[in-house]
């Protein structure tokens, strides 16, 4: 029986910090039928007949998955597997930046898997609190390294609006970020409340894309910080639990009336994003 091969997860290194292959290519399938992150695990196991703990394992990249049952589960969304996994690879960029000693250049970065002892002349990807940064190697000192498979430099021919983008799924806030970067923004991904508040002492953004929960957190506080900060930049507010009751509508709707947001829910329509965005700026 053929399996894709998971990551193995060493310590301070979760597996699902940097999904495989087949891990992305589930969950994006999933998102793009409708399903919420949180709503993976069960119904994948109510699917194909796995026990919750199985299907979690699967979705978190603790456990490998087989080629049958990749197949089987993209033909349940009436998808080939070929053309999911093609999909993952041609959308498996994430907004950057190249280091090169004082200088900084926007990119796209193909990252590869994680390397433990690149050779200090190389080019590798690390994250920081504002997202994925590409640096020499030598200068990489306590940071995690991944292999760089392609990169692809972005100067600003012209002036971009800059958007932050926060939400604790890495894979949808990478997602957005490479839509906001082919549509004519710069994005800057993030995916804890903490290191966007702390990116905002050194970088202004023209706008944010913030997901109302972060981790077990509201960001309400964060969004009235960034009002307060900014009268006039767009603030997108991205939820997907309101029909579960997590997220109360009337919380939502005082936010928006007292800061002038813009509500969202999920899944992301990435088409509506960038155009309300464009709206927004248009109006401002």
């Amino acid at each position: 029986m053929r399996t894709f091969p998971e990551p193995v997860p060493t310590a301070g290194d979760p597996a699902d910090e940097a999904p495989s292959l087949a891990v992305r290519c589930v969950r994006a399938l999933m998102e793009r039928h409708g399903l919420p992150k949180y709503r993976q695990s069960a119904w994948l196991a109510g699917a194909t007949g796995l026990s919750y703990a199985q299907a979690h394992r699967r979705m978190n990249g603790a456990a490998s998955w087989t080629l049958e049952e990749l197949e089987r589960v993209a033909k349940l969304f009436g998808e080939t597997l070929a053309d999911a996994v093609a999909m993952i690879e041609s959308q498996a960029t994430v907004p950057a930046m190249l280091r090169m000693g004082s200088t900084s250049v926007p990119c796209e970065l193909w990252v590869g898997d994680r390397v433990e002892h690149p050779r200090p002349d190389t080019i590798v990807a690390i994250k920081t609190s504002s997202g994925w940064a590409a640096v020499v190697a030598g200068e990489a000192t306590g940071s995690a390294t991944y292999v760089v498979e392609r990169l692809r430099a972005r100067p600003n021919a012209v002036d971009r609006k800059l958007v932050a983008v926060l939400d604790d799924d890495e894979d949808l806030t990478n997602s957005i970020c490479a839509h906001l970067q082919d549509t004519g923004y710069e994005s800057r991904a993030f995916y804890k409340t903490a290191d966007l508040a702390s990116a905002l002492k050194a970088e202004r953004y023209d706008a944010y894309v913030v997901d109302w929960i972060v981790g077990e957190a509201s960001t309400a506080k964060l969004i009235a910080d960034l009002r307060a900060q900014s009268a006039k930049a767009p603030i997108v507010v991205l939820t997907a639990q309101m029909a579960s009751g997590l997220v109360q509508e009337a919380e939502i709707a005082a936010a928006v009336a007292a800061h002038g947001l813009v509500f969202s829910e999920k899944p992301v329509r990435m088409s509506i994003l960038s155009a309300t965005l464009t709206r927004t700026f248009g109006t401002a």
